[in-house]
């Protein structure tokens, strides 16, 4: 196995390309994200994607997996139900830590069609945005438990370790599958609700990460 150091969050050129080496080579791998660390592999890659579900204990048609795309951009080709206003609100919160909810659209591969919600991130987290960036193609990623750190990194063939990340940093979670009308806060993390509160029911409030 190898395990990079990428302390600070910086991107190690090395690093990256043998992080990507191994994704692309049908492996899953360990990294540090904006909030936790994470595993995870290619979007398209069928194998490495049943592998995923393996190293965390679940099947594939209960996995609660998120996709890491490179851009807002990205969204139209991997969801369906994007209208303007709602893409406007993604562009308020993202790059950011927030988990958007939404409707799965054709580019995402058959393995997943089972979904009929899918979760998507965007983020501007520099080892990310270099890994994503070399790769060319989303990460279907999974969270790591920060006790369980050590057991995946011996788990995967490559591992970025970026050191201790700020405990239970975790993400908002917002439902948008349904459209602006039927937004639902599913969990409130480090993402501030502010932007959200003009569509939320009157009874809802929230109390901030």
């Amino acid at each position: 196995m190898g395990r990079w150091e990428v302390e600070g969050g910086i991107p190690h050129k090395r690093a990256i390309l043998k992080a990507t080496e191994a994704l692309r080579a049908g492996q899953v791998i360990l990294y540090p994200t904006d909030t936790t660390y994470a595993i995870g592999c290619r979007l398209t890659d069928k194998k490495a994607f049943e592998e995923l579900c393996q190293l965390r204990g679940v099947s594939p048609e209960k996995s609660l997996f998120s996709v890491f795309l490179p851009e807002i951009g990205a969204i139209g080709s991997y969801t369906v139900g994007v209208d303007t206003p709602t893409y406007r609100l993604l562009k308020r919160l993202w790059p950011g830590p927030y988990t958007i909810i939404l409707r799965p659209g054709p580019a995402i591969p058959r393995h997943l069609w089972h979904r009929r919600t899918v979760g998507f991130r965007v983020t501007e987290y520099p080892i990310l945005q270099a890994l994503l960036s070399e790769l060319k193609e989303p990460l279907v990623t999974a969270s790591v438990p920060p006790d369980q750190f050590e057991r995946y990194a011996r788990g995967v063939p490559e591992a970025l370790d970026a050191g201790p990340l700020p405990p239970d940093a975790r993400t908002t979670v917002v439902d948008l599958s349904e459209g602006l009308a039927r937004l639902r806060v599913l969990r409130v993390g480090l993402g501030s609700v502010t932007e959200l509160e003009p569509f939320l029911a009157p009874s809802e409030s929230f109390q901030e990460a």
